[in-house]
């Protein structure tokens, strides 16, 4: 990561905090797409010729798209064409990017653009979990009335987030309920001092939970299990679009729902952009 010129494009402000980084570490860092804030001692190229010019990797936001076509800006005063972006790159410049879409390696692919994926490395999906889980908590003690400690919550699924968002509550001795499908998973719950709630047992709890946190990237609360939850209870969806609950016939039946998307580029945006800077150093060393 010496002598490379580095080109962040877009992003929101993890990608801020990320170039703050690479200056404080040294590094020949620009940017493109951030018009609208001012890091010190960066420079922001105002023409995407010039900035591709003047460097030789670039880093691109998480998500790299919200809506296929343009590139993911809060700061940007002007939209970021990707299949511009991708019929200027060109060859001998490595590109990195977060959680790209399939339109968006299909334009890669016609342009025969080479990328890395940095969302896809498993330290960094577990470390951004963290700043995720911190956000649910946040939430879900502003918008209850009642405090987390004794609170009955339950965790729809038991992946990276359900794993680590389970034993923070635990640790505020909340009383936590955690669904599961395999049967591996519910043993490790049980043993971990909280419920095991089988998928088949679900309709048996949800009418008994104060907050209902979804972190599984499924449908998982529709109309019917819906009928079955308390008229005051918080519910908490943190999958990716479209979520996990039937969110019309939640507010039909006047549930609260929070949809919570991207919350590491919201609160602890400095930790967040520490995590892809160390995964960023990591996969150009394994190149």
């Amino acid at each position: 990561m010496k002598s490379s010129r580095y080109l962040i494009v877009g992003g929101d402000d993890r990608l801020v905090e990320l170039a703050a980084i690479f200056e404080r570490n040294g590094k020949n860092i620009s940017t493109f797409g951030m018009d609208n804030v001012e890091i010190r001692n960066v420079k922001n190229y105002l023409s995407l010729d010039d900035a591709l010019k003047n460097s030789d990797i670039l880093v691109c936001p998480i998500p790299f798209s919200k809506d296929m076509n343009k590139i993911n800006t809060k700061y940007s005063s002007v939209d970021i064409e990707i299949e511009e972006l991708f019929k200027k790159l060109g060859t001998g410049k490595k590109l990195l990017l977060g959680a790209i879409n399939n339109y968006s390696k299909e334009l890669a692919e016609k342009y025969g653009v080479e990328y890395t994926d940095y969302f896809n490395d498993e330290g960094y999906q577990i470390l951004n979990t963290i700043p995720t889980v911190e956000g649910a908590l946040s939430i879900i003690i502003t918008e209850t009335r009642e405090t987390v400690f004794g609170s009955k919550i339950l965790v729809l699924g038991y992946g990276r987030i359900g794993k680590l968002l389970s034993g923070y509550l635990k640790a505020l001795k909340s009383e936590v309920y955690v669904e599961a499908r395999k049967d591996s998973d519910l043993t490790w719950i049980n043993t971990r001092g909280m419920k095991a709630v089988p998928i088949e047992e679900l309709p048996m709890y949800l009418g008994k939970m104060d907050v209902i946190v979804n972190t599984a990237p499924a449908m998982m609360l529709d109309c019917r299990l819906l009928d079955l939850i308390k008229e005051d209870a918080l519910v908490l969806d943190l999958a990716s679009n479209p979520g996990g609950i039937d969110y019309a016939y939640a507010a039909e039946k006047g549930i609260k729902t929070i949809h919570a998307l991207g919350i590491p580029g919201k609160i602890a945006c400095r930790s967040a952009a520490a995590y892809i800077y160390d995964t960023i150093k990591k996969i150009l060393c394994d190149s």
